[in-house]
C-alpha cells in the first residue's frame, strides 16, 4: 500500500476524534507490517491472495465522476421496488439514491468501530479496512417498525487511471419487533470492463437484530471478473430474533465472503443460504461462523455451487455450541455440482460442541450433473446445452425460494439466470 496516497487519503478524509485517528493510523502501521494473509494461515488454506497483494492498489481520493452512460446503466439496476441508495468508490451518490428517510444516516467513524476482533481469521483484512475507514451507513429502524419495501445499498467502484481499493462500513440496527428486508448489491460498470485497471472493494458490516424483529438479507457479488471482493457480514441476534440470509457469488476475479451468526439470547432462528455460480478462473471462498452462545436457537446452513471451466469454489463452515446453549439445533450441508473436469470445490464442515443436549449434523456432496437426467432431455428433442441449462436452474432455484416475497425473487432470478446462461455453453 502506498504511504503517499495513504497519507493523501488522510489528508481528504480526516477524523474528528483525535484517539480514532490514532487507531487509524495504527490498522494502517500493522497492515504494513503483518501484510496479508497467506495458504499458511488455516483460514485461508485454500484461497491465495498473491494475486491482490501484488497490485499496487490506491485508497480512493479523487473524484470519478459516472458518464451518462454509466447513469443510464446505473437506472436500470434501481428497481422501484426498493429503496435505492449508491455509493460510488464507498461514497454516496446523491443523483442516484433515494431521498434519505429518517433511518438512515451516513456518520464518523468512532472508537468502537476499532475494537471488533471476534472474526479471528479475518484481522488482517479488517486492519486493512480499518486504515481506510472514514464513514460509515447507518441505518436504524426503531421499534414496531415493518418496512415494506427492500432497502437497496448498490456499491460500485469507478477508476480509469489507477487501480482502487475502496473500504466502507455498514451499520444495520433493527429494532424490537420490526421487520426489513436488506440488499447489499455490488456490481462493476460495463464501461470497467475496458479498463486495464482492477477494482477491488473490502466493506465490513454490523448487523444487529433486536428481540423478535426479523430481517431477510441479500449480498449479492456480481462484479468484474478482473476485479476482487472482501466482505465481512457479522450478525447479533437476540431472542425470539429471526434471519433469513442468502449470499450470491456470481462475480470478481477472487471473492471472500466472512458470515458471522452470534445467538445473543434464546429462541432465535437463523436460515444461512449461499449460492455460487463461477466460470473460467474464478474464484469464490465462504467462510461462515455459526455461533450459539445461548440455548434453545435454531441455525440452518446451505450452501450451494455449481462450477465451470477451471473455477474454484470453498466452503469453509464453522458452527460452534458453548457449554450455556443447551438443547441448541444447527444442520450444515454443502453441494457442489462441478460441470467440467477442471472444476474444483473444497468444503470443510467444522463442528465444536461444548454442551451435551444439542442436536447438530453436517454434511457435504460434490458430483457432476446425472447422465440419465440428461438424456431424458436428449430423448425428447432438447439439446444437452439447453438441458444442462435447466438442470443446473432447478439445482439453484431451492435457494431463491427460501424469500418468500414475490418481487425479490424475480430479481435475483433476472440476474442469476444471465450467469447460468453465460457460462453452460462453455460446458
Amino acid at each position: 500500500m502506498n504511504i503517499q496516497n495513504y497519507n493523501k487519503f488522510k489528508q481528504k478524509f480526516p477524523i474528528d476524534s483525535i484517539k480514532t485517528g490514532v487507531l487509524r493510523q495504527q490498522a494502517f502501521e500493522r497492515v504494513q507490517k503483518n501484510g496479508l494473509p497467506t495458504k499458511r494461515d488455516e483460514a485461508w488454506k485454500f484461497t491465495s491472495v498473491k494475486n491482490f497483494s501484488e497490485i499496487s492498489w490506491n485508497f480512493p481520493i479523487e473524484e470519478n465522476y459516472l458518464s451518462h452512460e454509466d447513469l443510464k446503466w446505473l437506472s436500470t439496476q434501481l428497481s422501484t421496488d426498493f429503496y435505492n441508495f449508491v455509493f460510488v468508490n464507498g461514497q454516496l451518490n446523491e443523483t442516484l439514491s433515494d431521498e434519505f428517510a429518517d433511518w438512515i444516516s451516513i456518520i464518523e467513524t468512532v472508537e468502537s468501530d476499532f475494537l471488533n476482533t471476534s472474526a479471528e481469521g479475518e484481522v488482517k483484512f479488517i486492519d486493512l479496512a480499518m486504515a481506510g475507514a472514514t464513514q460509515k451507513i447507518r441505518i436504524q429502524i426503531s421499534k414496531n417498525q415493518i418496512i415494506e419495501k427492500s432497502i437497496q445499498i448498490l456499491f460500485i467502484q469507478k477508476s480509469s487511471t489507477q487501480s482502487i481499493l475502496s473500504q466502507p462500513m455498514v451499520e444495520f440496527n433493527l429494532g424490537e419487533n420490526s421487520q426489513a428486508k436488506l440488499i447489499q448489491n455490488f456490481v462493476s460498470l460495463p464501461s470497467a470492463m475496458m479498463s486495464k485497471f482492477e477494482n477491488a472493494i473490502n466493506i465490513s458490516a454490523r448487523i444487529n437484530l433486536a428481540t423478535n424483529s426479523n430481517l431477510q438479507f441479500i449480498q449479492l457479488q456480481n462484479e468484474n471478473e478482473i476485479d476482487f471482493h472482501f466482505s465481512r457480514t457479522q450478525f447479533e441476534l437476540q431472542s425470539g430474533a429471526q434471519l433469513v440470509s442468502l449470499d450470491l457469488a456470481l462475480g470478481a476475479k477472487l471473492s471472500r465472503h466472512y458470515l458471522e451468526v452470534l445467538f445473543c439470547g434464546e429462541n432465535a432462528n437463523a436460515g444461512v443460504y449461499g449460492l455460487t455460480a463461477l466460470a473460467k478462473k474464478q474464484h469464490a471462498d465462504h467462510y461462515t461462523f455459526i455461533h450459539h452462545q445461548r440455548g434453545a436457537n435454531q441455525s440452518v446452513q446451505h450452501y450451494k455451487s455449481v462450477l465451470t471451466d477451471g473455477s474454484h469454489s470453498v466452503f469453509r463452515g464453522r458452527v460452534r455450541i458453548e457449554p450455556d446453549a443447551q438443547k441448541a439445533n444447527s444442520e450444515q450441508l454443502n453441494n457442489n455440482l462441478l460441470l467440467t473436469r477442471d472444476a474444483q470445490a473444497d468444503s470443510v464442515p467444522q463442528l465444536e460442541i461444548y454442551a451435551d443436549d444439542v442436536k447438530a449434523r453436517h454434511g457435504s456432496t460434490m458430483g457432476q450433473l446425472n447422465s440419465d437426467e440428461i438424456f431424458y432431455f436428449l430423448s425428447r428433442g432438447i439439446d444437452q446445452t439447453q438441458a444442462v441449462r435447466m438442470l443446473a436452474f432447478g439445482y439453484a432455484l431451492e435457494l431463491v425460494y427460501k424469500f418468500e416475497n414475490k418481487n425479490l425473487q424475480k430479481w435475483i432470478l433476472k440476474t442469476l439466470t444471465k450467469k447460468l446462461e453465460s457460462m453452460i455453453p462453455n460446458v
